[in-house]
This record gives structure tokens, sequence and C-alpha cells, in this order.
């Protein structure tokens, strides 16, 4: 399961260095492989050509880097808002006038289901141009999960969209100022 950023990281390495060794293996050395044993007895394999073997690496190659921003970003975002409602939890006393209940189970609302854009808006007071480099890779996220519709953002790569959302974290765990 991956719940973490570095999880998140480290099954796209797997990924990406998996379909890397099957592109290679279906385009130099399947036919040369030893179909006469149990490999060529095995329907997963026995009945797949060199050359579809290396295309279905490639299909993979071809969205794994988007596929990864998404995810990072997917993890990424789950992690602030869990901070950001210990965070206000922390922050505050236990509520009894019923408008603040009642406030307190909006603004819980919003951190939880509402825009990350405005989850994020909040911690520009910590390091705007970090919050913008996080929006950067927000918008590139979006455009990958609606389908790549319309015009294409800035392009994220996974290394920068995974150093801009580590740094971020890493900000949050610092102490708050006082």
């Amino acid at each position: 399961m991956i719940g973490t950023l570095d999880e998140a990281w480290r099954w796209y390495e797997a990924a990406r260095e998996t379909s890397r060794t099957m592109a290679r293996l279906g385009g130099k050395y399947w036919d040369e492989m030893p179909w006469g044993g149990a490999l060529g007895r095995d329907d997963s394999f026995r009945l797949l050509e060199a050359t579809q073997v290396e295309e279905r690496a490639r299909q993979v190659l071809d969205d794994l880097e988007d596929l990864c921003v998404l995810l990072l970003f997917s993890v990424f975002e789950a992690t602030v808002r869990e901070r950001a409602l210990t965070d206000v939890s922390d922050e505050l006393p236990t509520l009894r006038h019923p408008a603040l209940v009642q406030a307190m189970e909006t603004l819980n609302d919003t951190i939880s289901h509402g825009s990350f854009y405005r989850v994020l808006e909040a911690y520009k007071g910590l390091d705007a141009d970090l919050v913008e480099e996080v929006n950067q890779v927000r918008r590139y996220r979006n455009w990958v999960a609606h389908g790549r519709r319309g015009a294409q953002p800035d392009n994220v790569g996974p290394d920068v969209a995974y150093d801009r959302l580590r740094r971020f974290l890493e900000r949050l765990a610092l102490p708050k100022p006082r």
C-alpha cells in the first residue's frame, strides 16, 4: 500500500525499472530465451511475441511519468489535508458555543473536502514561492487527471514533483513560529 511520498517514489522507480527491463528483454533477448523447458510451457510467456513485450513495456513507460505525478500529488494532498486538520485541532481549545462548533465543522469539512488550492493558500505565509511551485505540480496533476484535455500547463516531471512536494512536507514538519 502506498501511503507516503517516499513509498510513491519507490513504486515509480520499481515500475520504471521493471518496464525498462521488459522493453529490453523483448527488444533484445526474447527470441533467445530457453523456450524448450518450463518457460515454453508457461502460457503467460509462450504466447507472447517479442514485439508485444516491447510494445507493452513502452506503452507503460509512455504514461508512467504522468501517472507518477498524479500518484505523488494524491499522496501529498492527503498528507497535507491530514496535517492541516491535526494542526487546526491542536490550535483550538474545546469549543462549546454552537456557532463556534458549527464554524469548526465547516472549517474541517473545507480542509477535508474543499478546494485543495484554498488549503495550499493558507500556507503562503510559510513560503509563498514553494506554495507556487507546489501549485504548478497541482495544475499539471489536474491536467493529467482530467484526461490531458485543454492547454497543457508547465510540464512537471516526477523528479521535480517529488522534490517540490517533499520540500513542502519538510517545511510543514518544522516547528511553528510563535
